[in-house]
């Protein structure tokens, strides 16, 4: 694994690099308002202090108290340079759950709502050379109307749902950009043009004061590929570059990837660079087959949560984004399903770097309402743009198990809803296949997928070795069944993406729990994992599987890993299985 050029540890958005920034994580002080009626916006002073991005409900936090309070507010101290307050600077929240509202030196910069897409705030109106003080307010509930995803909503976990986030829980940064910039870069490579096309949108560009350009140049491995400059007017914003030759694709196991540099220039001199970088790949879902720059591949992934303990859903450290990718990798494990989690960027960085597949899922709303369907839809829409330049995510997933569409088997209304996702998600970014609703229920989706935790191999083999057993509308044992009236299959691609699942007896203890009857011994968990993957994998057609889960997440205990994120067996014995049948 190589870094590419420009890489610094803990930049929070690899593909779109500026070298002038700050990072505010760290000791913040912080108050509870439990009953919204408090104002400090001018700063918190007297009360506690909390180490950000750890929200209030974790070790990691300084604080550890797991009660809902809905209201809560930061503030800290920012020290800025002349240089730093030239030109614009922006406040950026890598993920804040829900409300976000800021002050700087006691004026109101903005709010923004939501809890999976970057907040950005432009704060240059109100910071100053010397001592800002930043005021955040973050209010949150236990509304089901909103994405929540694995967040409880009742003051106890329950089921799959665990311990609730509220307010800030990644990276908090300042940038120091020109006023003339470059915004929301957008690299999409081609193996059928063999080319790499670049867009961008010009902010604060005034054509009739001057002349702009934008140069473009691509480099692989140091070396110069392509590069070239154009004008910029109020009609252009891309261009695209031919890479010549052969080229160097990206595939599973192996992330080869091109450095970018996008500099924009007025009247000769540079105002504005973002490196970023591409890879060449191409994924289609066709004829009954997930092709992978036009050959066959079979997905291995694991259903990953993204939870640590301590800490939940915020990483402690980079390195522990690392090792979850290595160490499912070393376990024979070619990607992931982000499950019910729109993970860290750092994350997907890794990602395109190892070539390890990633399939985004977007975090589910537990009840449709007119209000739910627009807040799902523009959040998306928001995790869609924010994702999409990163050549390991390879599917997207709005939704899940019916979650939050329970009546998608029957009801019009929210069929036309589940549908109107899919195109919007298409026409965000056509290059990739959609899953609708992963599991079961499927309106229109681009892959025929199914979840089942039977915990023996030969039964789970039976109830899905044909085609048509896939497709029909009843399962066995009364399990819903594969698609939602009015919609079958269409020759789609068929895969089982949550199996699995498996605990030891000595885990399942109190409220924790895993799928089925608990193993006694790893001897007993590896033939039982044996025989549900040779099970999948005697499947001709199907085109791969996801294997619950990654690791243990507090109450769930069916990890391959344990809640400190280390493994239950040696890895070797995973891997051994999961090469055995050659696919």
């Amino acid at each position: 694994m190589h870094h590419v050029s420009y890489y610094k540890k803990g930049y929070p958005r690899p593909q779109q690099f500026r070298a002038d920034y700050e990072i505010l994580n760290g000791k913040w002080n912080f108050a509870f308002d439990e009953n919204n009626d408090k104002d400090y916006s001018g700063g918190v002073s007297g009360q506690l202090e909390i180490n950000v991005p750890f929200v209030y409900q974790t070790e990691a936090s300084g604080i550890n108290v797991q009660k809902r309070v809905d209201c809560v507010w930061y503030s800290r101290e920012v020290v800025l340079d002349a240089k730093q307050v030239a030109g614009d600077v922006l406040l950026h929240f890598e993920g804040s759950d829900y409300k976000t509202e800021v002050w700087v030196n006691g004026k109101r910069a903005g709010e923004d709502k939501g809890a999976y897409h970057r907040l950005t705030f432009d704060v240059t109106p109100f910071v100053q050379e010397g001592k800002n003080v930043v005021a955040v307010k973050v209010t949150d509930d236990y509304d089901v109307e909103k994405p929540r995803g694995k967040q409880r909503w009742k003051d106890e976990n329950f089921g799959c749902w665990y311990v609730d986030t509220t307010g800030i829980y990644k990276t908090v940064w300042m940038e120091f950009v020109s006023h003339s910039r470059l915004e929301n870069l957008s690299v999409r490579g081609s193996v059928d043009t063999n080319s790499i096309t670049v867009t961008y949108d010009a902010v604060n560009c005034c054509y009739a004061d001057g002349d702009y350009q934008v140069r473009t140049s691509v480099t692989y491995e140091g070396k110069p590929v392509a590069e070239i400059t154009c004008p910029l007017t109020a009609e252009t914003g891309g261009t695209a570059l031919w890479l010549g030759g052969e080229a160097h694709l990206w595939e599973t196991g192996c992330g080869r990837l091109y450095e970018l540099s996008v500099t924009l220039i007025k009247d000769g001199k540079e105002i504005d660079n973002i490196r970023s970088y591409c890879g060449v790949r191409k994924i289609e879902a066709k004829e009954g087959k997930i092709l992978l720059n036009g050959k066959p591949l079979y997905q291995k992934l694991v259903l990953d949560q993204g939870y640590w303990k301590g800490s939940d859903l915020t990483p402690p450290s980079e390195e522990a984004l690392v090792k979850d990718i290595t160490d499912m990798m070393d376990m024979g494990f070619n990607g992931a399903r982000k499950h019910q989690k729109v993970e860290d960027e750092r994350f997907l960085y890794y990602a395109d770097l190892y070539g390890y597949l990633v399939w985004a899922e977007m975090p589910s709303m537990y009840k449709n309402t007119e209000k739910s369907r627009a807040v799902f839809a523009e959040e998306w829409t928001l995790a869609v743009l924010q994702q999409k330049n990163h050549p390991c995510v390879i599917t997207w997933v709005p939704f899940n198990e019916s979650w939050g569409i329970e009546d998608v088997l029957f009801d019009v209304t929210v069929q036309n809803f589940v549908n109107d996702v899919y195109h919007l998600t298409k026409l965000l970014d056509d290059t990739r296949p959609v899953i609708t609703n992963d599991g079961w229920e499927h309106t229109l989706s681009d892959v025929l997928t199914i979840h089942n935790y039977e915990q023996d191999g030969k039964t789970l083999h039976s109830w899905y070795d044909t085609l048509e057993k896939c497709c029909a509308h009843n399962w066995p044992e009364g399990r819903k069944g594969a698609f939602a009236n009015g919609y079958g299959y269409k020759g789609q691609p068929v895969m089982i993406t949550e199996f699995g699942g498996t605990a030891f007896v000595k885990d399942t203890v109190g409220i924790n729990w895993g799928y089925g009857q608990g193993v006694k011994d790893d001897e007993e968990f590896l033939r039982r994992f044996e025989g549900l993957v040779t099970a999948i994998d005697d499947i001709p057609f199907m085109c791969g599987y996801c294997y619950t889960q990654v690791t243990d997440v507090q109450h769930e205990v069916n990890g391959l890993e344990d809640e400190n994120h280390q493994p239950k067996f040696p890895k070797e014995k995973i891997r051994a299985i999961l090469q055995k049948r050659g696919r």
